[in-house]
């Protein structure tokens, strides 16, 4: 027993002494710029982390979002488009004949208009006929709307500025049948678009526009 306990004396006191040169040199190794990296490691790291998780979860929201939009695109661009065709060769006149959706130079989905069979995208059109389009586009989605919630008041500001007066009065025909659904309101700096809207909705049902004269008030 005496040897055995000699011998763990010796094995102590050997692993003292390499303790102590360990603790001395991890003392040493604190002291360096090492460990400071070394933590500034750990630091970026845990904020890779974060950053990483955040953009799983931003690109997780959007494929969500764009699952919807597509859902909606689906269920909706149909409707709305033939509903805005019907709209749009009436605000023309019959010059255009439809609207459909074409493909742009980077195979980008765009719409066209339709006239006398060549389809005609929005950089070729002008400012009336895109004028026309616009609300042909708005009116379809309004009603679209109107179906599935209810009725949403349409606010137009000046935008028959660029309508002759026939495509001005066919305008007009669409928002006074519009107006049987929903509220209409249409500001004008132009009193001839005040005697077209006269005319324009006495025409259909006998009925009268409001007018509401801001300038003398």
């Amino acid at each position: 027993l005496d040897g055995i306990i000699a011998e763990l004396d010796d094995r102590i006191a050997q692993t003292s002494r390499e303790l102590g040169g360990l603790e001395a040199g991890a003392k040493q190794f604190d002291q360096s710029p090492a460990v400071e990296q070394a933590a500034e490691a750990q630091r970026q790291l845990a904020r890779v982390r974060d950053l990483a998780e955040h953009y799983a979860r931003v690109r997780l929201a959007g494929a969500a979002v764009a699952r919807l939009l597509e859902r909606y695109r689906r269920e909706n661009q149909g409707p709305v488009l033939a509903r805005a065709s019907q709209l749009f060769s009436m605000l023309t006149l019959g010059s255009f004949e439809s609207l459909e959706v074409g493909f742009g130079e980077s195979d980008e989905p765009v719409l066209v208009a339709v006239r006398d069979g060549r389809k005609l995208e929005t950089a070729a059109l002008s400012d009336g006929t895109l004028d026309q389009l616009y609300l042909a586009l708005r009116v379809a989605s309004l009603e679209r709307l109107t179906e599935a919630r209810g009725p949403m008041p349409l606010l137009l500001d000046d935008v028959l500025v660029h309508f002759d007066d026939q495509r001005a009065a066919a305008a007009l025909a669409v928002l006074a049948e519009l107006a049987k659904r929903t509220q209409v309101i249409l500001f004008t700096h132009h009193e001839r678009i005040v005697e077209l809207a006269h005319k324009a909705v006495s025409d259909r049902d006998g009925r009268a526009a409001g007018i509401h004269d801001l300038a003398a008030r």
